[in-house]
């Protein structure tokens, strides 16, 4: 389900979705054989995702939409992914 939900949203990184995934509830698996209670681990997820999204807001790069070329760059980055490019 995680890798047709990544195909459906970004067309790629189906693989990588699944790697990590598993390594993730590898690591889960780990916490609670130790004994950490389920909510801590879901509470340590959720603090990790808000961290990532600062992150991400903070290396992210503001788009003029009236800059064309930019537009364009930026389309056509996203049109060759891994879907598109196998029916071009």
């Amino acid at each position: 389900e995680l890798s047709k939900s990544q195909d459906i949203n970004a067309g790629d990184g189906t693989t990588g979705v699944v790697v990590v995934c598993g390594a993730l509830l590898n690591a889960c698996l780990g916490l609670l054989n130790v004994g950490l209670h389920p909510t801590v681990i879901s509470e340590a997820f959720e603090t990790s995702m808000l961290e990532a999204l600062t992150v991400l807001k903070a290396m992210s790069t503001p788009v003029d939409l009236a800059d064309r070329p930019a537009l364009l760059r930026a389309a056509s980055t996203s049109l060759n992914s891994k879907v598109v490019s196998q029916y071009s």
